[in-house]
Formats: structure tokens, C-alpha cells, sequence
């Protein structure tokens, strides 16, 4: 369930954003402090820094929460790594969200054990449901190789041209269940 709230709150905190901001524009650096939080373009984050919510309102729409961990950026890719712009991708390419600059993991014995899953759904349901493409690092991360991290996801078949669908990723520190960092992206398939 806890998956499920996150996911909506991926949702709902853009309209916060928004609000706080009186749309505001790039340029414009002002923050707006709301309770504990400060709420800036594209960003929410708490006083202590602990969680919050970062988005690419202006290119992709890509929108990410975090809490425990926390990342410089977040961003896409498609198969030549070049960033994307915009919110469509060609059918049998690929895309890649892109998390950097990942700190606070819990460490064990010097290493990170982060767990990356990825969900895509389209209105007739799942069509990619991987549950830790990491699964195979079973000894962990050096700290260097866990602060980047790309979840990449094959446009194929499966999927239709024309139809939206949504890519749900989450990075989980397995050495602290509250840390995670979630991106979502709705895209449409050209």
C-alpha cells in the first residue's frame, strides 16, 4: 500500500507546486516557505532535506519524491543518451530515467545495496514489471557505482502507438525500507 500512496503523491504534490510557486518562471529563484517545507520552481523539500519533490515541469514532466535518500538530479535518456525533451518516444527504441548524485544509503560494510524496480502501465495494464534489475548485486555497491543509477526501459511490441502509458520506477536503500527515491513519467508512444 505504502507504493501505492507514493504514487499518488507523485501526483498530487505538482498541484502544491504549482500553487506555491504562482507560476513562477525559470529564472525566477524566489522560495515560498510553507510550514516545514520550501517550495520553489519545480521543487518541494523539507527544512531538513530529508524528502521532498523534484520535477521537469518545463521538458518532460518527469516527477520524482524522495524521502531518506536524496539525488542531484533527475532526468531521460533515450538509447544514444541523449536527453529527452518532450513526452514521446518511438516505438522499438528505448528510454532511460536517470537518477544522479544519490547519497544518505545505509551503508554495510562500506557498500550501498540499493533495489531498483520498474513499472510500466497502460490502459490495458502492465506490460514491464521488473522487481530489482539489480538483483544480481548481491555483495552491493561501491558508493561511486550506487550514486548514478539508470532504469532503462525497452519500447517494444507490447506497447502501442498512440496510447499513453506510465513508467513508475523506485530506488529503495535495502538497509533502510523508509529510504526510496520514486520517479514517474506519462508518455505516449509515437
Amino acid at each position: 500500500m505504502k507504493t501505492s500512496k507514493r504514487l499518488v503523491s507523485a501526483f498530487i504534490l505538482p498541484a502544491l507546486l504549482l500553487a506555491g510557486c504562482g507560476g513562477s518562471s525559470k529564472e525566477n529563484s524566489e522560495s515560498v516557505k510553507f510550514n516545514d517545507m520550501e517550495i520553489k520552481h519545480n521543487e518541494i523539500i523539507a527544512e531538513d532535506g530529508t524528502k521532498g519533490f523534484k520535477s521537469d515541469f518545463d521538458n518532460t514532466n518527469l516527477q520524482t519524491i524522495y524521502e531518506g535518500l536524496n539525488f542531484d538530479k533527475a532526468y531521460l535518456e533515450d538509447g544514444e543518451d541523449k536527453k529527452i525533451d518532450g513526452e514521446e518516444v518511438p516505438l522499438n527504441s528505448q528510454f532511460s530515467i536517470v537518477i544522479e548524485g544519490i547519497k544518505n544509503y545505509t551503508l554495510k560494510d562500506g557498500k550501498a545495496f540499493p533495489t531498483l524496480s520498474i513499472m510500466v502501465t497502460g490502459d490495458k495494464g502492465p506490460v514491464v514489471n521488473e522487481a530489482n534489475v539489480l538483483a544480481s548485486y548481491t555483495d552491493g555497491l561501491e558508493l561511486s557505482e550506487a550514486a548514478t543509477l539508470r532504469a532503462t526501459v525497452k519500447v517494444n511490441d507490447l506497447m502501442e502507438i498512440g496510447k499513453q502509458y506510465i513508467c513508475a520506477i523506485q530506488l529503495s536503500d535495502n538497509n533502510n525500507k523508509d529510504a526510496y527515491v520514486q520517479s514517474t513519467w506519462l508518455f505516449t508512444v509515437k
